[in-house]
Formats: C-alpha cells, structure tokens, sequence
C-alpha cells in the first residue's frame, strides 16, 4: 500500500469506528460525500475492499478489520495529543457531543451546559436525550450519562461515577385513604403500581439493613421520570422517583412518601467515556463544571 494521504486513513478509521458514513462525516464536520470519496481512494489505492456497504447497515471486511486494528490506537494518540495542544490555554474548541435520560439532561446538565457555553465561545455543544444504553464509541459521544440502579457492565469504557440519588416510595393521598396502612413493602404487593421499563424489582432494607425485594408487576411502565410523578399524583399507583424530583409535590400535599423506614437502592449517575489515554480538555473541563454544580446544589 502506497500512499501518504493520511486524512483519507482518518476518515476510513472514523466511519469503521463509528459505522455510519452520516455520524463520520459530522464528527469530522465534512460532507459525507467528501468521506465516501475518501475511504473508497483508500480502497483503490491500497488494492482491497475495506468495507462492505448496504442500504441498511456497514461492515468491515476481514482486511478492514485488520487495518482498523493497527491505525485505531495511532489516530487515537494523535487526537489526544491535538486535544492537549491547548492544555494550559484556558479557550475550549472544537465540539463536545453528550447524550443524557431527560430528565438528568433537563434537571441537572441544562445550567452546566449554559455555563460552559457562555464561558468558551469557541466552544460547541451537541446533546442527545435518549432512553436506551449508548456506547461513546460506536455512538460517536465524548460522554454519555447513564442513570442506573444496578451495576454497570464490564466493558472497555470509561465509567465515572458522578453523584447518587436519593429515591423513595410516593403515592397520592386519596390513594393512602383508600388502602389499608402499609408498614412493609410486601404490602405493595396489592397496589397499584407505576414503575420504568427496565425495572423488574424494587429494592429495599431495614433498619438492620436487611433487604427485601418487591416483584413488580406495574400497570404503568415509562422511562419518563415526569409521566410516573403524574401518574402517582392522580391516584393511579404507587411510584418510586427521586426524592429531589418531587419535593414541590409534597409540599402541596399532592404527594405522600410511603415507608420512609425502608429505604430503596438509589440511582447512581455514571459518565461513561471513551477508554482513552488522555482526556480531551472539553470533556474535563465540563465533568469539571458539572461535578461543583452538583457539589453547590446539595
């Protein structure tokens, strides 16, 4: 193989890592035309198809897949190495790509993201709210907030653990008058209950800190924090959110913690990113931001 155009093996590189010709094109702010080009010159020239295209999806070949493996780590280096060019120059560049649940993107990261903003001029921000598990990498993101209950993964990610949320049990009072009193979360075995897609237990301990494990069986199931608060204030169910979501409905009286002897697993905020050598200064800077905010705010 003979050739030294090194951009044509960095957009190659991209597009592999990524699997989109769309996604490469816009985290090297390049029109995707110019990318098809690019990689197909470096197929030509080194003699081999690197990838095999469709309508629906993108594969490496055999020979793709080898060459993806010896430049990955060389283009990784070189971009942590650009990303620190500036390291003692406090102006961030470039574009710093986030993708975050909703209601964390909209509850906690909307001041930061301002913050940062009018602070690096030279500074752009894209974020993405999605439900759904997101891998840095092959997603092309810099960070990727993931609220859990459970443990993470093993994986070949980064994962920062950010801060935790305090949850409870809440219900409506009209809900409350109408039920039997409830002093142990078997009871909630005969409630209506609202809970998230992904959950199939909830989680508690005593004073002793002896767990129990309520089975769920919900009639609602949402991934939307806000939807679940609704429904609990309307009488339809019993929903365990974080404490902090829901302080405004307590005080109004629309909302009645149960078993606050119980205490349930909290939600554990994670930044998961890219394993790389170095952390680019944007993404340092704003989990930087992001952390004393959160540090303030308690």
């Amino acid at each position: 193989m003979r050739t030294k155009d090194w951009n044509d093996w960095y957009c190659f590189a991209t597009v592999a890592q990524l699997a989109s010709f769309t996604r490469a094109a816009e985290r090297l702010e390049l029109p995707k035309s110019s990318v098809s080009v690019a990689v197909s010159r470096l197929e030509k020239r080194a003699g081999v198809r690197l990838l095999e295209r469709s309508t629906r999806r993108l594969r490496l070949t055999a020979e793709g897949e080898q060459l993806l493996m010896a430049i990955a780590p060389l283009f990784t280096r070189l971009d942590d190495i650009a990303d620190h060019l500036h390291a003692g120059d406090d102006r961030l560049r470039g574009v710093l790509r986030i993708a975050a649940p909703y209601e964390f993107g909209t509850q906690q990261l909307a001041d930061v993201i301002c913050d940062v903003l009018a602070s690096h001029p030279e500074l752009d921000i894209h974020v993405d709210v999605s439900a759904r598990r997101i891998d840095p990498i092959a997603d092309g993101y810099d960070i990727v907030f993931v609220v859990t209950a459970d443990a993470l993964p093993d994986s070949s990610q980064v994962a920062r653990q950010v801060f935790s949320v305090e949850r409870g049990l809440y219900a409506s009072p009209a809900l409350l008058a109408a039920r039997s009193p409830l002093d142990h979360p078997a009871g909630l075995a005969q409630w209506p209950l609202v809970a998230s897609p992904n959950e199939t237990h909830w989680q508690f301990r005593d004073a002793q800190g002896t767990p129990y494990a309520l089975p769920l069986a919900p009639r609602l199931r949402t991934q939307n924090a806000a939807l679940r608060l609704r429904a609990a204030i309307e009488g339809l169910g019993v929903a365990m959110v974080a404490t902090s979501f829901c302080e405004q409905e307590v005080r109004r009286g629309e909302l009645v913690r149960l078993l606050p002897a119980w205490p349930t697993e909290p939600l554990v905020v994670y930044a998961l990113l890219p394993a790389r050598r170095l952390m680019p200064a944007r993404t340092r800077h704003f989990l930087d931001r992001l952390a004393a905010f959160l540090h303030l705010g308690r």
